[in-house]
């Protein structure tokens, strides 16, 4: 009877998923109140979470989250960052579903706390995975053991970079048999198709001195359609400028629907001179243009079939990835242990974005020109139109990437002296970056549409010399031969000879590679003891080298393409740095001093670029009754500049549409990125207090609050290209020099974009976090777990300037409340989790005024019709049926994401662009697998 009522639990929950909700899981029940910071290691070593040190005497002052691999599994996750992304602390800023404006790659680095994902340590066991950001999505998901996610800052303890904190990735480095899984997912509207594959197998060999283990993932999703997939998408949704000249009362900007180009349609459209507003549609048949309210060279209604700015991104980029994993060791002598790891890493992506924006002038005599419009400019008495296009006819541009790591190990470790522990190794990483872009070649499109009768009948391109669009000697040089006129009247009009010479020759193609050299050693023990429990040191030293080389073709290094012109450069660095860590207990089980530790760390790193720093923490943690631990650090912390900061160099690449302020007109801006090797180090001081509340009577129960306050200094920031324009336009004329004026319409070239070590940086804020866990029965309980995150000040100090970004979207800003609750109810082999996750009402940008702020104006230029983003909730669905048949345990789960198929706010995938977008873009979605083990 007790296992029909378990698979009805189970079939009754799918019946639910289909229905309505979905997502995730809960922690596995709470450890023991004392010390729960532990957690024991395969060999029963005990390894103290947000620190280097080892004992089971210890508890670390550091504030940490462990998830489990309970949690990973009940996350059903197709890569490490679905796990990661759900943490409240955790800013979703990338992904193949952020910034849809923009070419994705698949990657998923880690952002804790908004700081950004250079700021946040991402280790595997405890050492670097590659150089610069890591990309989480190469960890193998099956061979993930646990997750320790530190906030706070770590640099003396971990190294450069953990001034946010650090995330390490602990491996299974023992398995006996094989375990994986297979899952499948699509969503209610038939796109984002996935499929997940993943195997671990472990065994060991030499009777029992050797081991071995194997993991492999596969995933590929297919990806979302642009926002027209969707009913929000479909109402054309943007935020549109409403000009110099606006009437009074009218904000600066507004976010309206119904937004399409003005300037440009799909098969042509004239915009200046008498025959301003003819459109021309299938086979060039001339129509009358039907105009909404213009907006510079955007309008609000009217019809302009594919014309909104966003309307061809992607809501998901299509993406598949490989990831693999191999590892062995071997004992040599109870003492002496020899391993060997290897990693390898592949991910693909198919990314596009916006159609070719171009203008061009056509004479009376192009040979394309239809006859009824040659006749209305005869009658007119004028011998050109100028003609604006959106490009729909080649997909728009398009991006094909692919990243691959690969990455290996080998180290020893053993005992000493009965109580330390010891290690050392070295490891090599590579990653290679391919991209390639189907862009236009602008020079070419300019010469193409010159077209003019050639002999016996033919159509050919028009000499350059008097081509009217082609009098920039730099874009002359720039055309290919080869030339074959292209149509621009009426969408489908182009030739494929004509497409393929504006978007052909090779594409824009950019490589890079990024190369890690590492070795370190490390001595960890206890050296004596005071009367309340043994003093914990850890040493350690470490040297490596960073390297980057990145190419691209002939070109793109002219600056010739739209908006995907990569640069040359290379550049290296060395560090080298010692640190080390002490745990001392002070006193244990006195009257209101059931446990008192002190803690401290020290690193000296020394970079062959800017010297040498020093890195410092101090913390303790104070029980003074069983069961009320109180927490609190103080550190010192560094994040180091990235190569890519210090000698990147690259050419104009498309950025965004925005509004040039010197004259209203809108377009599309470029900019240029450089490099700063003058930069230096960044310093930020760190302060965390918090109290744990796990009352040895209650094991059911278990909560915790967490303060943290961390202040950077000489920030590395990279004004980005729109910011400059703004304030040059405000009068701060350091920024003016960075703009590349020019004579088109839009007025404006590119912006080149330096970094510098620019501003200060302030983050503060609350963590809190409960877990419950109540028995229902011999083989039942409920499992709830909640994590929660108030953001008080994320502020930047920008000459002179406070900018606060605590409870906005836009750029470093975070919503003032994120926050997860997992509820897990378990009735022998079956489980079902109910997961909710929320964020608070915010402003859009903390840069703008809407009139719910105070000091909003509409005749201020940085005014808009409204600054607010609303605040959602969402909620996942996952269910699970454990088995046995003979030796193998089987889990059939299936999980529904956004299961109230919540809408994001209709302007988040137009407008969300420079920070991380908390919206679900894709609605609701079903998962389904089955879940091994022998």
């Amino acid at each position: 009877m007790s296992s029909r009522l378990n698979l009805l639990l189970f079939v009754s929950s799918l019946a639910l998923a289909g229905a309505a909700e979905a997502q995730d899981a809960p922690p596995a029940p709470p450890g023991p109140p004392a010390r729960a910071a532990a957690t024991a290691a395969g060999d029963g070593e005990i390894v103290v979470t947000g620190s280097r040190l080892n004992s089971s005497g210890y508890t670390a002052p550091s504030p940490t989250t462990v998830v489990g691999a309970e949690q990973i599994e009940q996350r059903a996750p197709a890569q490490v960052s679905d796990i990661i992304n759900l943490l409240p602390s955790v800013r979703l800023s990338s992904g193949p579903q952020q910034s849809q404006r923009f070419f994705q790659t698949g990657s998923s680095p880690i952002d804790l706390r908004g700081f950004g994902a250079g700021r946040t340590l991402t280790l595997v066991d405890g050492n670097r995975f590659t150089s610069g950001t890591v990309d989480s999505s190469l960890i193998p998901v099956n061979l993930i053991e646990r997750i320790d996610v530190v906030t706070g800052g770590a640099s003396a303890a971990y190294g450069s970079d953990a001034v946010a904190g650090v995330v390490n990735f602990v491996l299974r480095k023992r398995m006996e048999g094989v375990r994986g899984s297979i899952q499948a997912g699509v969503s209610q509207r038939g796109d984002s198709s996935e499929r997940v594959f993943n195997i671990g197998f472990g065994s060991g060999f030499a009777g029992g001195r050797g081991h071995f283990v194997v993991g492999v993932d596969y995933a590929k999703n297919r990806g979302v359609a642009p926002i027209f997939s969707r009913s929000w998408g479909q109402l054309n949704p943007y935020l549109v400028s409403n000009g110099l000249t606006r009437p009074a009362g009218t904000p600066a900007q507004s976010f309206l629907t119904d937004v399409t180009y003005s300037r440009q349609s799909t098969g042509g459209l004239v915009i200046s001179g008498p025959l301003a507003g003819t459109a021309f549609g299938d086979g060039g048949t001339p129509y009358p243009f039907q105009y909404g309210q213009v907006l510079t060279s955007l309008m609000v209604g009217g019809v302009n079939p594919a014309g909104n700015p966003n309307g061809n991104a992607p809501l998901l980029t299509p993406t598949s990835r490989r990831a693999g994993l191999i590892r062995g060791e071997f004992e040599i002598t109870p003492a002496l242990t020899v391993f060997a790891e290897g990693n390898y890493g592949y991910t693909e992506t198919d990314s596009y974005s916006g159609f070719y924006q171009g203008s061009a002038i056509i004479g009376i005599d192009n040979a394309f020109l239809p006859a009824v419009t040659r006749t209305a400019m005869q009658n007119a008495g004028v011998t050109t139109i100028t003609v604006g296009r959106l490009l729909a006819d080649y997909g728009g541009t398009r991006n094909k990437s692919t990243h691959e790591t690969l990455r290996g190990v080998i180290g020893v470790e053993g005992r000493l002296f009965g109580d330390f522990t010891w290690d050392a190794g070295a490891q090599y990483s590579q990653t290679d970056n391919y991209g390639r872009n189907k862009d236009v070649i602008v020079a070419n499109f300019l010469a193409a549409v010159n077209a003019v009768p050639g002999p016996n009948g033919t159509i050919v391109c028009g000499p350059i010399a008097g081509n009217p669009n082609l009098t920039d000697p730099v874009r002359q040089s720039q055309v290919q031969p080869g030339c074959a006129p292209l149509n621009i009247f009426g969408l489908g009009s182009p030739s494929a000879e004509s497409l393929d010479y504006v978007t052909g020759h090779g594409g824009a193609v950019s490589t890079s590679r990024n190369q890690l050299w590492n070795g370190w050693a490390n001595l960890r023990g206890s050296p004596f003891s005071t009367w309340a429990g043994p003093v914990q040191v850890a040493l350690g030293a470490e040297w490596r080298k960073e390297a980057i080389a990145t190419h691209a073709n002939a070109l793109a290094l002219q600056s010739a393409w739209n908006a995907s012109n990569g640069g040359e450069f290379s550049g290296s660095y060395t560090v080298k740095e010692g640190f080390a860590e002490i745990g001392v207990p002070l006193a244990a089980e006195l009257p209101f001093a059931y446990a008192l530790d002190l803690n401290g760390a020290f690193r000296i790193t020394d970079y062959s670029t800017s010297g040498v720093v020093h890195t410092w923490k101090i913390g303790g943690t104070w029980e003074p009754v069983a069961g009320l631990r109180l927490r609190s650090t103080r550190s010192r912390d560094i994040r180091a500049p990235t190569l890519g900061n210090l000698f990147a160099f690259g050419g104009p690449g498309g950025c965004c549409n925005i509004t040039n302020p010197f004259n209203g007109e809108s377009g599309r801006l470029r900019t240029a990125q450089t490099g700063n090797p003058a930069l230096t180090p960044e310093i930020a001081d760190t302060f965390t207090a918090g109290v744990v509340v796990a009352p040895t009577g209650a094991r059911w129960f278990r909560a915790s609050v967490d303060y943290y306050n961390i202040k950077l200094k000489d920030a590395i920031t990279t004004v980005q290209g729109p910011e400059i324009i703004n304030r040059c336009a405000a009068g701060q004329q350091a920024y003016c020099a960075a703009i590349v004026f020019d004579n088109t319409v839009f007025g404006i070239d590119y912006v080149r974009q330096q970094p510098f070590n620019l501003n200060r940086l302030l983050r503060r804020g609350l963590d809190f976090s409960m877990d419950l866990n109540f028995s229902l029965g011999a083989d039942s309980r409920l499992v709830i777990a909640t994590r929660a995150s108030k953001a008080i000040a994320v502020r930047t100090y920008d000459r002179g300037t406070i900018i606060e970004r605590s409870g906005s979207i836009q750029g470093d800003g975070v919503p003032e409340w994120n926050g997860t609750v997992d509820m897990s109810l378990v009735k022998g082999p079956a489980r079902v989790t109910l997961t909710g996750r929320y964020f608070s009402r915010s402003k859009f940008d903390a840069t703008q005024l809407g009139p719910e702020d105070a000091g909003y104006s509409a005749a201020l230029p940085n005014s808009l019709n409204t600054n607010r983003v609303p605040a959602r909730a969402y909620f996942d669905l996952y269910t699970e049926y454990r088995m046995k048949a003979g030796r193998t345990a089987v889990s059939v789960f299936a999980q529904v994401q956004n299961l109230l198929d919540k809408d994001p706010w209709v302007f988040a995938s137009t407008n969300i662009t420079s920070g991380g977008n908390p919206y679900d873009l894709i609605g609701r979605r079903f998962r389904l697998g089955v879940r091994f083990e022998r």
